[in-house]
């Protein structure tokens, strides 16, 4: 069961990293644009490691469509940050894990998959979690539908291209090398984006603003994350691959445990609705989407 250790230990670190992008966000860096660069910008040594220690290839389509790949994963994270400053992180992550549902029927159109009825049954578990995050109660508004919901149904279909395509380039292409070129995708973005005057002071205004504590963690998270990365494909490598994606699918879950206690023990760093309704609503909806993930993923 070493496998399920590894996805586990997996999905605690991205839960823990959601966690922390929630706290910067509503508490040191405000602007969505100015965050991914400097997620962008943390990453930027893991390019250099890359070229120097592994044997990138420059095998033609593959280097375009992994630049592709990486210009679609920055535009789905800069998604998720927006939908992170405006709303819950239990809920944010949550909504993110629909992503399979067009994942799914890209793949089946695309690359030909075929469906099984686990599948079916595990897209109307996904929709009816959603569908129950999705709404919320507003004093002085009563229920009203979240303000993220929109950005989360296009950063998951703008996730679920890059899902596709990096499963259709890793059938005839070398995984360093495509993370070189996904790398190289997201600095091509992130210099567009730092091409526009506005946003480049706006950044700069940013990163010269915050506390280097603050700085600290993000590097943190950037790591963290590589790491849950290196775990997940441990597991892969060891156990079955629809196993290790299921288990990997319980972020929701350690999303909404963190949520809590820090909610409770500390709301100066981070609060969240954890009313007794409201916290019936959440449970119940990252149920239904951890089964939901985990029957598509089988």
């Amino acid at each position: 069961m070493d496998w399920l250790i590894l996805s586990v230990l997996a999905s605690v670190l991205w839960a823990l990293g959601t966690i922390i992008d929630k706290y910067i966000l509503t508490k040191h860096m405000q602007d969505p644009i100015s965050y991914q660069l400097l997620y962008v910008a943390t990453e930027s040594p893991l390019l250099l490691v890359l070229l120097v220690f592994t044997n990138v290839s420059y095998a033609f389509p593959w280097v375009a469509l992994g630049i592709v790949a990486g210009l679609s994963h920055y535009l789905g994270l800069f998604l998720y940050f927006k939908a992170m400053m405006i709303e819950e992180a239990s809920r944010v992550i949550s909504l993110f894990y629909i992503g399979p549902i067009f994942t799914l029927i890209l793949a089946a159109i695309v690359l030909k998959e075929n469906l099984t009825s686990s599948m079916y049954i595990g897209v109307i578990l996904l929709v009816l979690g959603a569908v129950s995050i999705s709404y919320k109660r507003v004093e002085g508004k009563g229920t009203v539908v979240s303000p993220a919901l929109g950005l989360l149904l296009l950063c998951s279909f703008t996730l679920s291209i890059y899902e596709i395509l990096t499963k259709y380039v890793l059938g005839s292409f070398d995984l360093t090398s495509f993370l070189f070129w996904e790398f190289a995708g997201f600095i091509i973005a992130a210099f567009l984006t730092l091409s526009h005057s506005r946003i480049r002071h706006s950044f700069l205004t940013s990163v010269k603003g915050m506390s280097r504590p603050v700085l600290f963690w993000r590097f943190v998270n950037t790591y963290m994350s590589l790491t849950a990365l290196i775990l997940y494909f441990a597991a892969m490598s060891i156990g079955l691959a629809s196993l290790v994606s299921g288990a990997t699918s319980f972020e929701p879950f350690f999303v909404l445990v963190f949520a809590i206690l820090l909610s409770y023990f500390v709301p100066h760093v981070l609060k969240e609705d954890i009313g007794r309704g409201a916290l019936a609503i959440k449970a119940l909806a990252v149920t239904l989407i951890v089964a939901g993930a985990w029957l598509i993923a089988g």
